[in-house]
C-alpha cells in the first residue's frame, strides 16, 4: 500500500473519531443537570455517541502489468559455408615402359635347379634387344614341341630339354622345321640367349648354330666359335651376329663339341631366346 493512501485513510479515521468524542461529550457532559432537590435519580447515562465507521479501506492500488518480455532476437542465419576447393586431378601416370618381350623367358624362374644356381637370372640379357623372341617353346612349356633329337634321345625334366652325353657322343639337339622355323633379314643383328648345364664326370662344351633348319641347311647364319664351356649349374650364354643374307626357314641346332673325362654326364639345355636388336 503506497504512502498516501495511509495517510488518507489514517486522516479520516481521525476525523471520525474527533467526531464521536464531541458528539458522546456534548451529550453526556455539556448540558447541565438540574439540581436535584433531594437524592434524585442519577441523570440517564446519554447514549453513546456513534462510532464513526472506519474509513473506506483504499484498494489496493493497480499493480502494474508485468512488462511484455522482449521476444528473443532473431538468430541470425548461419554464414553459407564455402565450397571445398576444387581438388587438382592427379597428375597423369606415365605410360609403363614397353617390356621387351625377351622378359617371358623368366620361366627359368620356375625350375627349381635354375633357382639354386642363381645363374638364371641372369637371362634378363636377353631383355635389352627389346625385341620378339623368334624361338616357340624356347622355355619348354609346351614339352618338346617343336623341339628334335638325333643320335640320341632327350626329355622334358623339371622344364628344361636333358640328355645323357659319353665322350664322343654325337648327339644333336634341334631347334626348327619347314612348318615352325625363324625369319632373318640381310644386314639385320641379332641376339642369341639360351641356358644350359652339364652335370658328371664329363667336361662338356657346347657348340651352337643357326642355319637354314632344312636342307641342303645352308646359309649358315652364324655358330660359335669358341664353344661355350658348361658347368655343373645352369649357366646363360649370349651371342650377337649380323647374317649376310636372308633366311625364311631359320633353326637352331646344338651339338658337343668336345667332351673330355669318362663316363656319362647328363646336358641340360633351357631358354632359348633369338630376338632382333
Amino acid at each position: 500500500m503506497s504512502p498516501k493512501l495511509v495517510m488518507s485513510i489514517l486522516g479520516r479515521f481521525l476525523v471520525a473519531a474527533s467526531f464521536a468524542f464531541v458528539v458522546g461529550w456534548t451529550a453526556a457532559g455539556c448540558s447541565h443537570p438540574e439540581q436535584p432537590s433531594g437524592p434524585g435519580s442519577a441523570g440517564s447515562t446519554g447514549a453513546a455517541g456513534s462510532t464513526g465507521s472506519a474509513g473506506t479501506t483504499g484498494a489496493a492500488g493497480t499493480t502494474g502489468s508485468a512488462g511484455a518480455t522482449g521476444a528473443a532476437g532473431a538468430t541470425g542465419v548461419a554464414g553459407t559455408t564455402g565450397s571445398a576447393g576444387t581438388t587438382g586431378a592427379a597428375g597423369t601416370t606415365g605410360a609403363a615402359g614397353a617390356i621387351g618381350s625377351a622378359g617371358t623367358t623368366g620361366a627359368a624362374g620356375t625350375t627349381g635347379a635354375a633357382g639354386t644356381t642363381g645363374s638364371a637370372g641372369t637371362t634378363g640379357t636377353a631383355g635389352t634387344s627389346g625385341g620378339t623372341n623368334l624361338i616357340a617353346n624356347g622355355d619348354f612349356s609346351q614339352a618338346d614341341t617343336n623341339w628334335n633329337a638325333q643320335n640320341g634321345t632327350a626329355t622334358v625334366t623339371n622344364g628344361q630339354y636333358c640328355f645323357s652325353a659319353a665322350a664322343g657322343s654325337s648327339i644333336l639337339i634341334g631347334w626348327g622345321s619347314m612348318t615352325v622355323s625363324a625369319t632373318l633379314a640381310s644386314g639385320q643383328a641379332y641376339t642369341l640367349t639360351y641356358q644350359a648345364s652339364s652335370s658328371g664326370p664329363l667336361s662338356v662344351k657346347m657348340h651352337v648354330k643357326v642355319a637354314h633348319a632344312v636342307a641342303p641347311y645352308t646359309p649358315d647364319d652364324y655358330e660359335t666359335s669358341p664353344d661355350d664351356q658348361l658347368g655343373t649349374n645352369l649357366q646363360t650364354f649370349t651371342h650377337q651376329f649380323t647374317p649376310t643374307s636372308a633366311d625364311d626357314i631359320t633353326g637352331v641346332a646344338f651339338t658337343l663339341g668336345s667332351t673330355t673325362g669318362s663316363g656319362n654326364s647328363t646336358v641340360c639345355i633351357d631358354n632359348l631366346t633369338l630376338t632382333a636388336n
